[in-house]
């Protein structure tokens, strides 16, 4: 097959000596598969003569431009045949889009942003995958697709552990996770040849075993003295949850009159995950009412950033080493005011909203005072 690359000026035939037209790069593979790729070059009629521009103040820069982009379509064409592709107007096509793909402002954490868009994920996902493109550009190590390689990868990872040190494998692991739909996007259509993620291996790794607060430690919250707002609004949040179990992202978005129902005189969330859309059920509390009340029914807003930067300090006003964060206040719920007074692990399940059993049967681990409790009734009876 011939394939024929030219500049064309004025192809619709609307230039005159006042009205400008394009100047336009025509690919020809055959009469039935052609291209015309727009340039930003606009003259006048006298202004075009034998393939040239003539009669312009930057006649001489427009010329180069024009032999520059030929050239450049020409070479595409020459890697089309090199390749073994198809030379036709598809294949072309496609090569095109990828090269305008790497040639993009924002690289790829902006394709990635786009390639988000067009998926149907939880608003909660969406936040994850945001987080995730946002440590990426600051980390300032991978921006364009060039940059996806394996030795990238591994720097990123390290910047990970460096910028925030308490991260845990399982953590990091995550932000790996939601990268690699979006390499492999960029895979399928051809902007990179391979995921680097073939010779950079992600291990899972396991959490450090959670801890939750004793009922003691929960009572010391409770219980204390606080003249900063932003740590007196932070414990309340806290002892919320541990009181309901709702997850950070569940807490922000309850609005009592929307969520609850009043059943015999007590209230009881009625609401769905955010996380996973599962249903819930979970009874509000003496403790966790009474923050509502404070609050006039409406929970404050705050950042899980600072939130989690606030249960920190507030972890070393009560003396405890445990590492106080937002989902701990859920597994106090779970453990310590729960199963620790011998709730059944079905109604935990219900009350928590996980998908399966197994998952709540992870925080059922064998409590002390279970067994003391155990122990006492087992003496009465023997």
């Amino acid at each position: 097959m011939t394939t024929n690359v030219r500049a064309v000026f004025d192809r619709r035939k609307k230039a005159t000596p006042t009205v400008a037209a394009k100047v336009e790069i025509e690919v020809f593979f055959s009469r039935t598969e052609r291209k015309w790729i727009s340039t930003d070059i606009e003259l006048y009629s006298n202004q075009w003569e034998d393939g040239l521009v003539v009669r312009h103040a930057l006649a001489k820069q427009l010329n180069r431009k024009i032999a520059n982009l030929i050239a450049d379509y020409r070479d595409l064409i020459r890697q089309m045949y090199q390749e073994g592709r198809d030379v036709d107007l598809y294949t072309f096509n496609r090569l095109i889009e990828v090269k305008a793909q790497k040639q993009t402002a924002g690289g790829f954490i902006d394709f990635a942003y786009s390639v988000l868009e067009k998926r149907k994920l939880r608003h909660s996902t969406i936040k994850a995958h945001h987080c995730t493109f946002e440590a990426l550009r600051r980390s300032g190590i991978i921006r364009t697709f060039d940059d996806l390689t394996p030795r990238n990868l591994k720097r990123f990872d390290d910047w990970l552990r460096k910028e925030d040190p308490t991260r845990e494998q399982p953590t990091i692991y995550g932000y790996h996770k939601r990268l690699k739909p979006y390499i492999n996007e960029a895979v399928k259509l051809g902007i990179i040849d391979e995921s680097p993620y073939l010779k950079f291996k992600v291990p899972k790794g396991k959490h450090k075993p959670k801890e939750a607060l004793s009922e003691d430690e929960l009572l010391r919250l409770r219980k204390l003295h606080l003249t900063d707002r932003s740590l007196e609004r932070a414990r309340d949040l806290f002892v919320f949850c541990a009181y309901t179990g709702l997850a950070h992202v569940d807490m922000c978005n309850f609005d009592f009159h929307k969520h609850t129902v009043c059943v015999h005189g007590r209230y009881y969330i009625d609401g769905e995950r955010i996380k996973t859309g599962t249903r819930f059920y979970t009874p509000i509390l003496p403790p966790a009412m009474e923050i509502l009340e404070k609050y006039k029914y409406r929970i404050p807003p705050l950042s899980q950033q600072a939130y989690n930067r606030l249960l920190k300090c507030l972890a070393s006003m009560i003396g405890t080493r445990k590492n106080l964060s937002s989902h701990i206040a859920r597994y106090t719920f779970a453990t310590t005011v729960l199963l620790a007074n011998e709730v059944p692990i079905e109604s935990v399940n219900k009350m928590l909203g996980h998908t399966r059993i197994q998952i709540t049967q992870l925080y059922a681990k064998v409590l002390n005072t279970s067994i003391e409790k155990q122990a006492e009734r087992l003496a009465e009876i023997l």
